[in-house]
């Protein structure tokens, strides 16, 4: 991200503009996946995450610094984990069931904001081109009118929030500790497989790092890779519906 904000096509209010973007989607986005571990756990019995002050969008009470850094230099990152104390998931007799829950609240949230995003953005761009306001090269330093501009930087935030949320439920999805994907399979591996995989969780954070730096600096990302194939079959499902529709109530 922060390497986009140096390109040195970029203008001063392009660049301006770009940060502010960056930063209110990875603000909200981080803090929107966070919460929603939070909830779920307090519907389903476990109140910790309420009562140290993590049910807000106050991003403060979410970010981890390294993992802020991380999605900064090279686009992929994380927040501070929520903390769950399963032993008060007590909804379902089967306490398995309330820890898939909370553990794909998170990706579920972000996959509905892209949905949400995706939508929005696919409707101010129809607007914005069947009005005059903007075109395809339209850019925030071209002579656009007061009214295009703004078009123009909503359309641009929701595509960053589109693309940024699918990358962040993507991430997450890869069954590997300590992430969203792997916390839902574990609860069907044995108790004995679960304990050696814990004995080597640390380790995996100390690999996920190495990936997400070598990949930024050498221009070869296996991870990067391997979350835009797991982003294909969810950019289907978003996109095929919201675009048909398009062509539907636009004409187009």
């Amino acid at each position: 991200m922060l390497r986009m904000l140096f390109d040195p096509s970029l203008t001063g209010p392009e660049r301006f503009a770009y940060g502010c973007m960056f930063v209110i989607v990875l603000l909200f986005s981080l803090s929107i996946h966070e919460i929603m571990h939070g909830y779920a756990a307090y519907r389903l019995g476990d109140d910790t995450a309420r009562l140290q002050g993590r049910l807000t969008l106050n991003p403060l009470a979410h970010l981890d610094p390294i993992g802020t850094l991380m999605m900064l230099i090279a686009g992929f990152g994380w927040a501070k984990p929520v903390q769950v104390n399963y032993g008060r998931l007590t909804k379902f007799k089967d306490r398995s069931i309330s820890i898939r829950i909370v553990s794909v609240a998170g990706v579920t949230a972000n996959f509905v904001v892209a949905f949400l995003s995706y939508l929005l953005f696919m409707a101010l761009s129809i607007i914005g081109f069947k009005s005059g306001l903007i075109d395809a090269s339209s850019k925030l330093t071209s002579d656009l009118t007061f009214s295009g501009t703004i078009v123009l930087i909503f359309v641009m935030l929701f595509n960053f929030m589109y693309t940024f949320n699918l990358m962040l439920m993507a991430f997450n999805l890869l069954p590997i500790p300590p992430l969203d994907g792997y916390h839902f399979i574990e609860t069907f591996l044995p108790y004995n497989l679960k304990q050696k995989i814990q004995g080597f969780e640390r380790y995996f954070g100390i690999i996920f790092l190495a990936l997400i730096l070598f990949g930024s600096y050498s221009g070869m990302s296996p991870l990067g890779s391997l979350i835009g194939w797991i982003e294909i079959p969810f950019r289907y499902i978003i996109e095929t519906p919201i675009n048909f529709l398009s062509k539907i109530i636009f004409k187009m």
